[in-house]
């Protein structure tokens, strides 16, 4: 059965469902802009502090003078003069290897000299007839020597045309046992016998041009033919080897006579090689033979210019070669570049010293410095001049000492991945701090005192913004959001806060 409202009740119920509505829209807008919060959070009062921002770096004890000496060459060490902790000068020598063979090459350089000094003047002088006689026996010397060698290329021209002769013989006689038809390889077989047996008439034509006109001209020729014979004949022998080892040929050519071609083959290289030997050997006599007549030509005619200036050359040569064995001498020692103290000693006596080797540490312990590598991500807050706090793990953390940043390398070295930057920074005198010491560094790069700061966290960042949270009722945990303008990222997790905040607010610094 259905119940029928009155009006006047219709009316009452709609007020009171607007009442609620518009309640509950004011009370949303309220925590909507209150922003109450019920869960976990955590507070904290803006106030006025004294905040830096530093840099910390751990790094090394470093001196001023720090220098690993070494001997600029290899030897066995004969004299170590100094020890660690030896105060030493500059100049002084600290260790030094075997000179005896330096110091022998030494004075052989001095001879040159003292030799070039003479034939200086002697030149001047001029020329005995003691001297020129030495000379034209260097000449007869020579000529006979040259003479000697065409005689003796003679017989290496015959026995290379009795190795191409032999060849020749091996050739035909395999041509007849197994290469009749004109098959390709027969064809090959044939056209190599005619090129040796080309090679061998032309190398018996200039032999006996050679040895019929008896002319060193002739025997240059017929030596470079015996060059292109023998050449020809081990090029053809190589093609045939290849027939017999190819098609039918590989069975039916028996080993013994591809053996003997192999055979031929290694005579007609080894007799090229003595004919080039021979050629050399020729062209060498002639080189000596020209030199020796013109040096008696020299002796027989006055000195010219040409002559004084050449000695006089020759004094300036020999007088390097004195600088540069004194030099190879003093690469046997190590002499202090600087005073300092010797704090390592890496050679013994009698033990085999390395060129370029560490053997010596050379420091100044009164002049120390500290080096550290900082990462990219902070060099560039760091400036010459900053104050740093040093402790060193020798000492304990309790005791601190001041300096500065000295140097900050510009050039970047990549330690494990990452980039890092040299620092190096001053030191006081301190006593009992040496140099290898861990120094740990804290660099001050910004500090201001009395200024508003809060903790890092209770700012956030919003529509590239930076806010705050700040309580209005502490009982209810309510917060309104405040921009903010921030600082300097100080130490311990604070932020300056330049406007937006008053001292003595609560703020909300953590929300779960």
């Amino acid at each position: 059965m259905k119940v029928k409202i009155p009006k006047f009740l219709k009316k009452k119920r709609n007020i009171w469902i607007i009442s609620i509505l518009v309640v509950v829209v004011l009370v949303g807008g309220y925590f909507f802009t209150k922003k109450g919060v019920s869960g976990n959070i955590q507070t904290d009062t803006v106030s006025r502090q004294n905040i830096e921002e530093t840099v910390l770096a751990t790094g090394q004890v470093v001196s001023g003078t720090d220098l690993d000496l070494g001997f600029q060459a290899g030897g066995v060490v004969r004299r170590v003069s100094v020890k660690e902790g030896d105060k030493v000068v500059v100049g002084q020598t600290l260790a030094s290897l075997d000179q005896s063979i330096a110091s022998a090459n030494l004075l052989s350089a001095q001879g040159s000299l003292a030799q070039a000094q003479a034939n200086y003047d002697k030149l001047l002088a001029g020329s005995t007839q003691e001297n020129i006689r030495v000379y034209e026996d260097a000449v007869a010397s020579a000529q006979h020597d040259l003479n000697s060698a065409y005689a003796s290329a003679l017989n290496t021209l015959d026995d290379a045309y009795i190795k191409i002769y032999n060849a020749s013989t091996v050739v035909k006689k395999l041509q007849l046992d197994y290469f009749q038809t004109a098959d390709s390889q027969g064809i090959a077989v044939s056209d190599g016998k005619a090129k040796i047996t080309d090679s061998l008439n032309a190398l018996r034509n200039a032999i006996d041009s050679a040895k019929g006109l008896s002319n060193t001209g002739a025997t240059d020729s017929a030596i470079s033919q015996a060059i292109i014979s023998l050449n020809n004949t081990y090029s053809a022998l190589t093609n045939i080897r290849e027939a017999c080892g190819s098609g039918i040929y590989y069975t039916t050519v028996s080993a013994t006579d591809k053996a003997t071609l192999d055979t031929q083959k290694g005579y007609i290289y080894t007799s090229l090689t003595g004919v080039t030997t021979s050629q050399q050997g020729i062209a060498s006599y002639k080189i000596a033979l020209q030199k020796a007549q013109h040096q008696l030509d020299l002796q027989k005619s006055p000195p010219t210019q040409a002559d004084m200036d050449l000695a006089q050359a020759q004094i300036l040569s020999a007088q390097g070669q004195v600088e540069s064995a004194r030099a190879s001498l003093s690469n046997l020692i190590i002499v202090a570049p600087l005073s300092g103290t010797i704090t390592e000693v890496d050679i013994k006596v009698g033990e085999q010293a390395t060129a370029m080797s560490k053997a010596i540490v050379l420091q100044d312990v009164n002049n120390l410095h500290a080096e550290a590598n900082v990462s990219e991500a902070n060099i560039a807050s760091l400036a010459l001049g900053q104050s740093i706090d040093y402790t060193f793990d020798a000492l304990g953390p309790d005791q601190h000492f001041a300096g500065n940043v000295l140097s900050i390398n510009p050039a970047s070295t990549v330690i494990s991945g990452v980039v890092d930057y040299e620092v190096k920074g001053s030191l006081e005198k301190i006593p009992d701090i040496k140099p290898g010491m861990t120094a740990n560094m804290t660099i001050l790069v910004a500090k201001k005192d009395n200024a508003l700061a809060v903790p890092s966290t209770a700012v956030i960042n919003k529509n590239s913004k930076k806010y705050v949270r700040v309580i209005d009722d502490p009982k209810k945990l309510t917060y309104h959001e405040v921009e903010v303008q921030t600082g300097l990222q100080a130490d311990g997790g604070l932020i300056e806060i330049l406007s937006g905040l008053n001292d003595g607010q609560e703020i909300v610094t953590y929300m779960k």
